[in-house]
């Protein structure tokens, strides 16, 4: 190589590297620089110089690259401007594709690649071409300046360019679609009845049209997320991978068209052209959310695995699992509100790796949090380990903190309206309502009186919002007259060893980080006998930040000054028993940042009414319970709606054993003692109703 095409060379990988992307030129380089001689060999093209570094001025190249891709000189302006990638015409397509087969068959018979059809690490031909067209240009134009983007994901195996998103999208239930998508170059999304996105001034307008045609009242936040960014944020360039299932992915490709409306398919409707790059079945270790497209940008470390596995490279396990925890402890923060130094995570790193080795017992990619525990306490109890002795507690709290904080998807059931509707007693049109508070408020209290179900519906309204029966996603908390801000958000407790106190964080500022890792799925935090508590003190300075329009919003915790927020995707419901005498009103601080729903009995509700019905030997529970019906009415008139019989007491599997006996031990040793309860100053009106209910099955056996 001369030195004129040396210094050429040189430039290149310098001004591509700086502009196009970490680590860019060195990789296309040594195409370049045999690309002339390499089409020749593989029969695609000829007549031009084997280096293409000899090629030395914008205007000889433009007509080299003309020849071979056809694009028109209005396209050319635009990649070279950096206002957009046009795609190159279909001829060409075709070609590039063939390239890198070839050039994967041939380094596969010089016994330099595994399989003859993995193609990963080869360039595209049209993209060699193109960046080296920029080059010039820019090169023979030192005063302009190239639009990069500088913003790039970090990731501890080199770097994720962010001037290109990353998505993951499920071409069909069961990827039944793939071959349709796969054989036209296109991937698709469904909500066909929508029409041609064009016609629609806002994201806004868009969820309307959804909501329209949503039966269960719920408010489309996902389906109007996947739609809009399919229209709106999928741009020319951007890498989509196909999935199947939560697992695995079956295809890679790059987007190259804009968003069209193909009116002559029958369904996904709503399309992209996409070059499919690689094709076929790698298995994951991290997983995807159940949901038609993601956004894979805000999880770096889940592209870079997907990226290995698809390229064949040996992914290491406990190498990535190290890599993930490092970026994890790159962004946690010190007393002083301050993030962790990088002499600080190094040293925690380390500090876990020398234990693995010292104790002979792995961290890594243990997700027992209780292990992880026992191996605290034996770390810091054994006199003999001293290397990283200062640190060693800390640094197992940090990965245990990690993993807590971790989201999981997993394979659960699925879980409709129709099924809610069938599990519990309540209308459509008020699951309907519960559905739209909780989504605009965030924030609900269910009260009602004991037996209506508050704990049972607000756990499946909970599987119903997020379409499945995922327990990973709700936690459930009793507050008592005792609990505090220290039990709840974060306070010292006694060490295991007994030697001192050391700070603990409470269930929901656990839950709540957890979540805020999981940004694009729902969390539900459920507080039983929320009136119980009192929750001025309990929630401290985080009462705030539970409001609608302070989500997102940090602030410095108490004890810890760590930085905390309560994120978007973290709903609060509440429980609240009003038949309870001893309980204080709600203060207006709490009254305000929650929505109120009361939960009645549901005696008159056709499934509680078809369930009683298929009981053997029904008869006896229908008499007791047309009994409560007019106690309930006399409840209302003397005591209030909070204090009424609720219809829970009669549901449960002891039922359909022996309803007749299971009824009599509810009467008997719940509910009339409630009635005493209630009329603590007028005995014989309680007795008089225990007489009346116990008459509804006295002679039965």
């Amino acid at each position: 190589m001369n030195v004129l095409v040396n210094s050429q060379k040189e430039k290149y990988i310098v001004w591509v590297t700086e502009n196009l992307g970490e680590k860019t030129g060195s990789w296309y380089s040594p195409y370049i620089e045999n690309l002339g001689y390499l089409l020749d060999k593989f029969g695609l093209d000829t007549g031009y110089k084997q280096n293409f570094f000899d090629y030395q001025s914008y205007s000889e190249f433009k007509n080299v690259y003309q020849q071979m891709t056809k694009q028109s000189d209005e396209d050319i302006e635009k990649f070279v401007t950096g206002k957009g990638i046009p795609r190159y015409p279909a001829e060409f397509g075709t070609r590039r594709i063939q390239f890198r087969q070839k050039y994967a068959e041939d380094q596969f018979n010089r016994g330099e690649r595994s399989k003859p059809d993995n193609l990963g690490g080869i360039p595209d031909w049209g993209v060699l071409l193109r960046s080296y067209l920029i080059f010039l240009y820019y090169n023979e134009n030192p005063t302009l300046i190239y639009p990069k983007k500088e913003k790039k994901i970090a990731n501890q195996e080199g770097e994720i360019d962010n001037s290109i998103n990353y998505w993951v999208v499920s071409p069909g239930e069961h990827s039944r679609l793939w071959d349709e998508f796969y054989t036209e170059s296109v991937i698709g999304l469904g909500w066909d009845y929508l029409g041609d996105l064009n016609n629609y001034d806002s994201k806004e307008a868009v969820e309307r049209e959804i909501s329209e045609h949503r039966a269960d009242g719920k408010r489309p936040i996902n389906d109007t997320k996947a739609v809009w960014d399919f229209y709106s944020e999928i741009q020319i360039g951007d890498i989509v991978y196909a999935k199947e299932g939560v697992k695995k992915i079956i295809a890679r490709g790059v987007v190259i068209g804009e968003y069209y409306f193909d009116s002559g398919k029958t369904e996904y409707k709503h399309r992209r052209k996409v070059e499919w790059l690689q094709v076929g079945k790698w298995e994951l270790r991290q997983t995807f959310a159940q949901k038609t497209m993601t956004s894979l940008n805000p999880y770096p470390d889940l592209i870079q695995e997907i990226e290995q596995v698809i390229n064949d490279d040996i992914f290491d396990l406990t190498k990535a699992e190290v890599n993930e925890f490092r970026t994890w402890l790159s962004n946690q923060v010190t007393d002083n509100g301050e993030t962790l130094n990088d002499k600080t995570v190094t040293q925690k790193v380390n500090a876990l790796k020398d234990i693995e080795s010292h104790f002979e017992t792995p961290i890594f990619g243990e997700t027992d949090t209780e292990q992880l525990k026992r191996l605290k306490d034996v770390v810091v109890s054994d006199e003999s380990y001293r290397k990283y002795k200062g640190v060693s507690g800390s640094s197992i709290d940090y990965y245990i903190r990690f993993i807590e904080s971790r989201p999981t998807v997993q394979e659960n059931e699925p879980y409709s309206t129709d099924d809610f509707l069938s599990d519990v007693f309540i209308e459509r049109k008020d699951l309907t309502r519960l559905i739209s508070v909780l989504q605009n408020k965030k924030n609900l209290i269910m009260k009602g009186a004991p037996g209506v179900g508050k704990t049972y519906i607000a756990k499946r309204l909970a599987y119903v919002m997020m379409e499945e029966k995922d327990e990973t996603r709700v936690q459930i908390v009793q507050f008592h007259q005792s609990y505090s801000y220290e039990d709840f958000i974060e306070g010292y407790r006694p060490k295991a060893e007994g030697d001192g106190f050391e700070l603990k964080q409470g269930p929901f500022v656990k839950f709540a980080r957890k979540a805020a890792r999981d940004p694009e799925r729902e969390y539900f935090f459920i507080i039983d006998e929320i009136n119980r508590g009192n929750m001025s003190k309990i929630f401290g300075e985080l009462m705030m930040l539970i409001e609608t329009e302070k989500r997102g919003e940090q602030i410095n915790l108490l004890y810890s000054n760590d930085k905390f927020s309560v994120p978007s995707n973290l709903y609060i419901i509440g429980m609240m028993n009003t038949a309870d005498r001893s309980l204080a009103l709600l203060d207006y601080a709490l009254r305000r940042r929650f929505s109120f729903v009361e939960i009645k009995p549901a005696f008159e509700n056709d499934t509680f009414k078809s369930y009683v019905d298929k009981l053997n030997n029904p008869e006896v529970l229908i008499r007791v319970i047309d009994e409560i019906k007019i106690l309930n009415n006399r409840i209302v008139e003397e005591l209030g709606t909070g204090f009424q019989i609720g219809h829970s007491y009669f549901v449960g599997s002891a039922y359909k054993v022996d309803s007749i006996n299971r009824v009599k031990e509810v009467v008997e040793y719940e509910i009339i003692p409630q009635l005493f309860e209630y009329w603590f100053d007028d005995e014989q009106k309680a007795e008089d109703w225990a007489e009346r209910l116990r008459g509804c099955y006295d002679g039965e056996k």
